[in-house]
């Protein structure tokens, strides 16, 4: 064991580790890289986690670098818990706080999972709706920012903190949520190292406010701090939105108050067939009018090519690789309304859709699309199915557009590049094969990577529609901001981080040269919820 790490269980109630076996544990996620760390921590409780922070803090003021990268349960798709420093493990931060029934409000931990917390609240009929796998954390699903499920209007996971606690770069904690102007022009005043954040995000926001007008919204890119531009609102000031997303750059989050809602316990759904991208743009144009919720969609392609592993999609005789089916819910408190819904739909849906309206003869059919997808992205005879480019956020009047530039692309590449993803939000996956040890498969992946974000880029798109960018794909959108842009996005992160101890190289300084040193040979995606 080396010193630091003796030096460190001396210090703190939980354990840091060294040995190399451990370390390997540590050194991926569910991306392309592999970063072996120098040492793993796992804290017991929050006092841990600021002895670790002050730790790398008074090494880095020596002119010692020990990075910090913070992992929940490691599902990240794009390097964002990974480093060659220090790796904290919020596995131990993991107990469910306290529980509001009234208030529908929940205290917890940022190491406790989705599902975890989705049975406790269940006990009380209520829910988190967003999108995540059940294994996630929610400190990991806090870093991603997250997309909500379940809504007409689109939001993500900032829409359901009410407040959130933060270790900031100096050890101490902080506590953040919405407050007046006025109150944080106060705090803003004061010695602490929380006020020097304030002083200096609201001089820089104040001369930054036609920079801040250039940043998409974060419903549509989580690349760098698209959550900047809400973070003011009038005369009301929250961190939350610039929290979300940063995945682990600004600061760590030991614990959040979430708000929560009721469950819907009565889901209706309904299918849609689309014979082509015009008809997919559509068809989805006409379930977003009539107020569809959770409306997925998948590319007929997914259904061709899972029945090679026997799962065989009973809404298909033969799947068309050509063409797309919508699934969505009409959702409404009222049966009433759901069933004028799911009329007016029957009348507006072009004559060569199909309308599958979900029942107890086919309710297994509708549990086993999902089923096909999952079957379709562990299963490839050719190599691996690689989660490179998950959910770019593409405009409503581009979506034919980018359909077919996908078509074109994958038969330019000679690649199979099957759609799928969230109509609700925008956001669109595909999963390349690729086969890791093969030699200068690299080479073809960074072409593929290129091509593939220019058509996002020609298509008014981001590229960090639906997660933040993380290491990877982050090298290769640098052109969807301004170089004035970055270098505003790099003074914010030095208001929070001077030293630069938080995930260097996620947000900012992405080299691809360095990014490309990392990538593993070897590569297993185990089955997990696509979405």
């Amino acid at each position: 064991m080396n010193k630091m790490a003796v030096y460190l269980n001396q210090h703190i109630n939980g354990v840091a580790y060294s040995a190399p076996d451990i370390l390997d544990q540590y050194s991926t996620d569910r991306s392309l890289l592999h970063y072996q760390p120098k040492l793993v921590a796992i804290p017991a409780d929050v006092t841990d986690v600021r002895r670790l922070v002050k730790f790398s803090a008074q090494l880095s003021a020596k002119g010692l670098d020990l990075p910090i990268a913070v992992r929940g349960a490691g599902y990240g798709k794009n390097g964002g818990c990974l480093t060659t420093g220090l790796v904290i493990s919020m596995e131990k931060l993991d107990h469910i706080q306290e529980i509001d029934v009234r208030q529908r409000l929940i205290r917890v931990q940022a190491g406790v999972t989705l599902g975890e917390l989705q049975k406790t609240l269940a006990l009380s009929g209520l829910e988190l709706p967003i999108y995540g796998d059940p294994s996630e954390t929610i400190g990991g699903l806090v870093a991603q920012c997250v997309s909500a499920s379940n809504n007409t209007e689109p939001s993500t996971i900032v829409d359901f903190i009410d407040r959130a606690e933060v270790v900031l770069a100096d050890g101490s904690l902080a506590q953040f949520g919405t407050e007046s102007l006025s109150k944080i022009r106060k705090k803003a005043a004061e010695k602490t190292f929380e006020g020097k954040i304030y002083a200096k995000l609201l001089k820089l926001i104040d001369e930054g406010s036609k920079l801040i007008e250039q940043i998409p919204s974060q419903k549509e890119s989580r690349a760098n701090y698209s959550g900047l531009a809400n973070i003011q609102q009038r005369r009301k000031f929250s961190l939350i939105p610039l929290l979300c997303g940063s995945e682990g750059s600004l600061g760590i989050i030991t614990e959040v108050i979430l708000r929560c809602e009721p469950i819907f316990e009565d889901p209706n759904y309904i299918a849609v067939t689309c014979d082509n991208a015009q008809a997919f743009a559509q068809n989805v144009k006409i379930l977003k009018d009539l107020k569809f919720t959770d409306i997925i969609f998948y590319d007929t392609e997914i259904f061709a090519d899972s029945q090679l592993t026997g799962k065989v999609s009973k809404f298909f005789r033969k799947p068309s690789r050509d063409g797309y089916l919508l699934v969505a819910n009409a959702k409404d408190d009222s049966r009433l309304a759901r069933r004028r819904k799911i009329s007016a739909l029957k009348k507006k849906l072009p004559s060569s859709s199909r309308l599958i309206i979900c029942d107890k003869e086919n309710r297994r059919d509708f549990a086993a699309i999902e089923e096909s997808l999952l079957a379709y992205l562990s299963a490839s005879p050719r190599g691996v199915r690689v989660p490179i480019v998950d959910n770019v956020y593409i405009p409503t009047e581009k979506q034919a557009e980018y359909l077919d530039g996908v078509t074109a692309l994958a038969n330019e590449l000679s690649r199979q590049l099957a759609v799928f993803g969230s109509a609700d939000y925008n956001l669109f996956s595909v999963r390349p094969v690729f086969m890791p040890a093969a030699k200068n498969n690299y080479q073809s992946l960074v072409d593929f990577l290129r091509r593939y974000t220019k058509l996002v880029d020609d298509c008014g798109g981001q590229t960090c529609g639906g997660a933040a960018g993380g290491r990877f794909i982050s090298a290769f959108i640098k052109s969807q901001s301004s170089p004035e842009l970055r270098d505003f996005y790099g003074k914010v992160k030095e208001c929070f981080d001077p030293q630069g101890i938080f995930n260097p190289g996620i947000k900012q300084d992405v080299d691809a040269r360095v990014v490309f040193r990392h990538l593993r040979s070897e590569y297993d995606l185990t089955p997990q919820s696509a979405h």
